[in-house]
């Protein structure tokens, strides 16, 4: 197909792509407002090596994933849940947890998605606390030249809406509206590619010039009504 031809498909059927637009982004809207949303609220820890020459800063690079390993675990969700008297099992509540470290910048960051903004908070803080503590007790028979600190740099704040995020479904329902209705509106036009609708049409199936069209009445019987028909004069047909 040619230029023209898209262009003229588009024209035509432009309807088709709209009402499927349509009904993509009102679908990702209304599932946006139906859906209970999840907050998120996120506490981050800073990994201080006690001096900063190759040695201590590679082996504080490389503590970086124990720590966040330690952090995920059942016991520190069992005292989480202990503290915050939480009606969850722990392997629940390490499902909402997320623990990852950032190696560059010698930070661990802990996201926590729960139902209440009140309560992600809670569970990114009380994580964050009770890592601190715990590992501050495992370093006190370490000698203070080689220890590896670790504090809060930022504590858990008021969760925010992580999930759902309505522009974003809507955003993406409007591509994927767009996507289904190009693919009905050329798929329709290739199933009707056969009819033939335009002196262009029949020049294009035939593979030459029409002459002229004589426009004629026929009527249908017991229709009490008549309609248009057209009949195409070709060069082979004078």
């Amino acid at each position: 197909m040619e230029l023209k031809q898209y262009l003229r498909v588009l024209v035509r059927k432009w309807w088709i792509i709209v009402l499927a637009c349509a009904i993509t982004v009102t679908s990702a809207v209304v599932f946006s407002e139906v859906r209970p949303p999840i907050y998120r609220s996120s506490a981050v820890l800073q990994v201080i090596p006690a001096r900063y020459d190759y040695g201590q800063t590679l082996a504080a690079e490389l503590l970086l994933r124990q720590f966040a390993n330690q952090i995920h675990t059942t016991n520190m969700a069992q005292q989480v849940v202990d503290e915050l008297q939480l009606d969850i099992t722990t392997d629940k509540l390490l499902g909402h947890v997320t623990v990852a470290p950032i190696p560059e910048d010698f930070l661990i960051q802990i996201d926590a998605d729960r139902a209440s903004p009140e309560e992600a908070r809670d569970v990114a803080s009380v994580f964050a606390h009770d890592f601190v503590a715990f590992h501050a007790a495992q370093i006190m028979d370490i000698d203070r030249r080689d220890r590896v600190k670790i504090r809060i740099l930022e504590d858990a704040r008021y969760g925010w809406v992580h999930w759902p995020k309505t522009k974003t479904l809507a955003l993406a329902g409007g591509v994927l509206g767009l996507l289904i209705g190009l693919l009905l509106a050329f798929g329709l036009e290739y199933l009707e590619s056969d009819v033939l609708r335009s002196s262009e049409d029949v020049e294009r199936y035939v593979g030459v010039p029409v002459l002229g069209s004589i426009p004629t009445i026929g009527g249908s019987e017991g229709a009490g009504s008549s309609k248009w028909r057209r009949r195409f004069a070709l060069p082979w047909l004078k």
